[in-house]
């Protein structure tokens, strides 16, 4: 036995699909935190911006954090080594970004 139509046609079919994409596009943002976008998607609002600038923020720091942990975890003879040298260098670059993400003006 053949189930029944779920749509009456092809468009109604569609445009659920539509609105099933859009309602996950929302949620997903709304789990990031992010506002909702503007009506214009060409001008994203103030708000929109430093919401993802906080986040960018949020995970630049968590990414130092945890290099950092990481390198005081090893011991203190490959602390002196190439690796650890190398991993330092990637520490401050990331503590450079951090300094000119927090020059950006609100």
């Amino acid at each position: 036995m053949p189930q029944p139509r779920r749509y009456t046609d092809q468009a109604a079919r569609q445009a659920a699909y539509r609105a099933r994409q859009a309602q996950a596009r929302h949620q997903e943002q709304e789990a990031k935190g992010l506002p909702a976008t503007a009506a214009l998607p060409t001008l994203p609002s103030r708000a929109r911006w430093q919401a993802l600038l906080t986040q960018a923020r949020h995970a630049l720091q968590t990414a130092a954090d945890e290099m950092q942990a990481y390198y005081d975890d090893r011991s203190p003879a490959w602390q002196d080594g190439e690796r650890a040298a190398a991993l330092q260098e990637r520490l401050d670059t990331v503590a450079q970004v951090l300094e000119d993400l927090d020059a950006v003006p609100p």
